[in-house]
């Protein structure tokens, strides 16, 4: 089996996908704990935009932006380190490394963003995206309610 190799570009948007291991369905009940006081502060030392997220129970998608590319790797293992080590279980947490995809085009975004969004659908959690609380949906979208986390603005990013 050929091995997944990440690609990090500067200035771009990167899409992210991480699994817990042996799918153990524990990321969206715990995403309070687990992730996203994790991405709040290593976005902070880092300068990484969360742009759009969804976390299902057994993995999670980001569309990331970094003007480092390799800031974008840093993030996703500084913030899997932390929530793994915030898990209280033993042995490793994530089942691999995570996967990476850079963007090339403002349509390839809005792609992933629309699939990551109807991911709780597809499995059958919710209804509707807008029903899914560990997702970025209604922060993008406009719909009423809070999201869980908040994702970081676009402006300038897209050339």
């Amino acid at each position: 089996m050929a091995r997944w190799h990440n690609h990090y570009l500067d200035g771009h948007a990167h899409f992210c996908t991480a699994s817990v291991r042996d799918r153990h369905p524990v990321l969206a009940p715990q995403a309070d704990m687990l992730l996203y006081p994790a991405w709040a502060r290593v976005r902070a030392s880092l300068g990484v935009r969360v742009l759009a997220y969804v976390i299902m129970p057994d993995h999670f998608h980001l569309v990331l932006w970094s003007e480092r590319g390799l800031d974008v790797r840093r993030f996703l293992q500084r913030t899997r380190s932390l929530s793994g080590r915030a898990y209280p279980r033993r042995g490793r947490f994530w089942k691999e490394r995570p996967r990476v995809l850079p963007v090339y085009s403002e349509a390839v975004l809005w792609t992933k963003i629309d699939y990551l969004h109807a991911n709780p659908v597809r499995a059958g959690l919710v209804s509707s995206p807008e029903d899914w609380l560990h997702s970025s949906y209604r922060q993008l979208t406009g719909h009423a309610g809070e999201a869980a986390f908040q994702c970081d603005t676009w402006e300038g990013l897209l050339r």
